[in-house]
């Protein structure tokens, strides 16, 4: 569309052609506004298209994990950006640990010590 109206090549204004002997401005004009009534309609259909997608992605995605449970008296690995956020960098480790689980608190939640003994804050 150009300006509100229907694009035309230049060869098509110089020889006549079907498009340029049934042209009504006022068919025309009136298929642009159906257009425009149409638009919102087309972009709900797209956005259901990709929730549909995204869901699709997610349960592929999610049928991938395994659940895992730790139990007191496991023994553990805790993420080093968990206990010190500031000390990460490209060449330091992601884990630190061995730790013991102590208490379940909820599941994927738990309260642990080192082995020596101490109990760890912010588990």
């Amino acid at each position: 569309m150009a300006y509100g109206t229907e694009a035309l090549v230049l060869f098509e204004v110089e020889l006549e052609s079907y498009r340029t002997k049934v042209y009504n401005m006022e068919t025309n004009s009136f298929g642009l506004r159906e257009n425009v009534d149409l638009l919102e309609e087309e972009r709900k259909v797209a956005h259901q298209r990709n929730m549909k997608y995204l869901l699709q992605e997610a349960q592929h995605y999610d049928s991938n994990i395994k659940k895992r449970s730790f139990g007191v008296g496991d023994l553990v690995l805790r993420e080093l950006a968990a206990s010190m956020p500031t000390k990460q960098g490209k060449l330091q480790p992601k884990w630190e640990g061995p730790y013991k689980v102590i208490e379940v608190v909820r599941p994927g939640t738990y309260k642990l010590e080192t082995l020596s003994g101490e109990a760890i804050k912010n588990t």
